[in-house]
């Protein structure tokens, strides 16, 4: 039978195996052939579905409701997605919706 610390490391050197399985995976499919058009346009996909994950699970749903707190994350997204879509930078973007939602907050709420 197994000791606790042959159990962690075992699991320790499995998730290192699969880390690097799928890490190698791609080079390894790729390294002789051109990476398909699809799958480029797909790659640029994830960092927008990525924060889209990350955001939408935290906003408000109630907007019927006319209270501070429910429509100023709504309009501090707004104006990250339209500085981002204007100026078409992240950082900027991002640093004026956090702007923007902590000076309603501080002010309305």
């Amino acid at each position: 039978m197994l000791s606790g610390f042959w159990y962690i490391a075992l699991g320790i050197l499995a998730m290192a195996l699969a880390t690097l399985i799928t890490r190698v995976f791609p080079f390894a499919l790729f390294s002789r052939r051109q990476v398909p058009e699809w799958l480029v346009r797909g790659a640029r996909l994830i960092p927008g579905a990525v924060m889209l994950v990350l955001v939408f699970p935290s906003m408000p749903l109630r907007l019927s409701n006319l209270a501070p707190d429910l429509w100023i994350p709504w309009l501090s997204v707004a104006v990250t997605a339209a500085a981002h879509w204007y100026f078409r930078h992240p950082l900027f973007s991002i640093i004026l919706g956090t702007a923007c939602y902590m000076l309603l907050s501080a002010l309305l709420m």
